[in-house]
């Protein structure tokens, strides 16, 4: 490298994209989740997780250009500085302004997408939630409701006219 930030830049253009692609694929899971398409709510989900192996490793290759960008202005430590910090050692206005500019529209889609991750998150809370309510239900009914039994006929054993006794 040369001492520019051009590497960096196109890293955290990448980055973008496939937080751009996650939120894509975030849309499809809110989709299927909202449909009850769980066959399509798995295949998003297989999905999300290989390009979020990808951005791990888009993650490590950014980390490795600030290393070497730090290198080359001569700061030997592996320091954790956040974009706005590293901006401090770029001297040349226009590499700066791009890697703020950078900087800016990939935290945009990072909270876009932690936005659309935390309505996932509910909606599928509530999907679980409304699942296990029906199973509770469904374990209210008596057995003996399920076969055919004449009004007229007594009842053997105990029997309630609903679900909840409401006799105190």
């Amino acid at each position: 490298m040369n001492g520019t930030v051009q590497p960096l830049v196109a890293k955290l253009n990448e980055l973008n994209d496939s937080h751009l692609q996650l939120i894509e694929l975030g849309e499809s899971k809110k989709r299927a989740v909202i449909d009850n398409q769980i066959n399509e709510l798995i295949a998003v989900m297989n999905q999300e997780s290989k390009l979020a192996k990808l951005v791990e490793q888009l993650e490590n290759e950014r980390e490795q250009l600030v290393y070497e960008f730090l290198l080359e202005r001569g700061i030997k430590s592996k320091l954790r500085l956040n974009l706005t910090e590293l901006a401090r050692l770029v001297f040349d206005p226009d590499e700066k302004q791009q890697l703020l500019d950078a900087r800016s529209t990939l935290f945009d889609t990072l909270q876009r997408f932690q936005q659309l991750n935390d309505l996932n998150k509910q909606l599928i809370q509530q999907a679980l939630e409304y699942v296990d309510f029906s199973l509770e239900m469904m374990a209210l009914v008596p057995e003996q409701e399920a076969t055919y039994q004449h009004p007229a006929e007594k009842a053997y054993g105990f029997t309630r006219s609903g679900l909840f006794d409401t006799r105190g």
